[in-house]
């Protein structure tokens, strides 16, 4: 952990796209090579990489954690990796990003990037670890859940959401459903298309099939007895994920609450005046990428700032991967890694207890 440096991470992001124009400069001048691995528009797609580079740096700075920063350059390795792209080129890449920084940024500044680049350049010199299956093919739940994944990828959204439904029908619980077999799918998705198995187009017709799926298992919840508490369920501004928001509000209406999902990437000030509209007994917000924890806080203070009442507010996503107790000090009140634990965190936050972590 090191200082959080708000500014300077807001001075990033103003001027990310005149680093990314210089660094992508730089280093196509000082590698010519580089840009085959990109062709064609080599320089435009060197750009879009230091851009994107850039904001995850901010996010880093912004809440004080090298590893975020860190994390994402080990993700970018792997993805050139599985795409035969030289690790060479990510390492240069680092180089002339801290160049340009060193050129640009007055001292103050240069010291708020140097921890995070410095967890980068680590990372780079550690050996390569292959990501696992996110799906366990030695449980039923998760042998149901590469029966689905298959099924889906063929194309067969039928068979894929009767997989599921015949396996409830025989026994499985609902709740495993959504813990067991959408979130790992979405999940191996991401793997796949991170290891250079999957194109977007196929990762986007299984995500559409669990969008379907996901209507299915709500319909077939059975009633259950209330426990007059709400919860509000959103993702912050920025972040587009929604499959696992949708599989929480399922699972804490499986639990009795009455849950108001909102969807993603909602607005700070929208997601607070929902909360305080509907009354809801705790809040739980959802952030995938680094650049997203910054939409967290935002929407954190916006809550907080709201008349008369407190409402706990529990967090988590892949973007607090390696964080250690960063949501509790961006004035969340809990956090929790999956969805279980959230919805035990949920009740426990209602129930008054001062925080949660599960």
């Amino acid at each position: 952990m090191t200082e959080p440096d708000k500014f300077v991470a807001k001075m990033l992001v103003v001027s990310a796209a005149a680093y990314a124009g210089a660094a992508a400069t730089r280093l196509l001048e000082e590698h010519p090579s580089v840009a085959e691995h990109f062709a064609p528009g080599g320089w435009s797609a060197w750009k879009a990489h230091y851009l994107q580079r850039v904001y995850e740096l901010a996010a880093s700075v912004s809440c004080g954690v090298p590893e975020v920063f860190a994390g994402r350059i080990s993700w970018t390795r792997q993805a050139f990796l599985s795409r035969s792209v030289p690790e060479d080129d990510l390492k240069y890449s680092l180089d002339c990003l801290r160049e340009v920084l060193d050129r640009e940024l007055p001292d103050p500044a240069r010291a708020a990037v140097a921890s995070a680049l410095a967890a980068a350049s680590e990372v780079l010199e550690q050996p390569v670890t292959a990501e696992q299956c996110a799906i366990p093919s030695g449980t039923r739940v998760g042998r149901v859940a590469l029966a689905y994944l298959v099924a889906a990828l063929e194309g067969d959204a039928r068979l894929a959401v009767d997989t599921v439904t015949a396996a409830i029908d025989d026994g499985m619980d609902l709740g495993d459903a959504y813990s067991g077999i959408v979130v790992p799918v979405q999940k191996e998705l991401g793997r796949m298309w991170h290891a250079g198995e999957l194109s977007v187009a196929q990762e986007h017709l299984v995500t559409s099939t669990t969008q379907r799926l996901l209507y299915v298992l709500s319909s077939r919840a059975p009633a259950v007895e209330p426990n007059g508490r709400k919860a509000l369920v959103a993702g912050v501004s920025g972040d587009v994920h929604d499959i696992a928001l949708r599989a929480l509000a399922n699972m804490l209406e499986l639990d009795g609450w009455q849950a108001i999902c909102l969807g993603s990437d909602v607005p700070d000030t929208e997601i607070a005046a929902a909360a305080d509209y509907f009354g809801v007994d705790v809040m739980l917000l959802s952030a995938t990428l680094p650049q997203h924890l910054q939409g967290v806080e935002r929407t954190i203070s916006a809550v907080r700032e709201l008349d008369d009442r407190r409402i706990p507010i529990l967090v988590g996503g892949l973007a607090y991967h390696d964080t250690g107790d960063l949501w509790r000090r961006q004035g969340a009140d809990g956090h929790s890694e999956n969805l279980q634990g959230a919805v035990v965190a949920a009740r426990r936050l209602a129930a008054g207890a001062d925080t949660a972590d599960a």
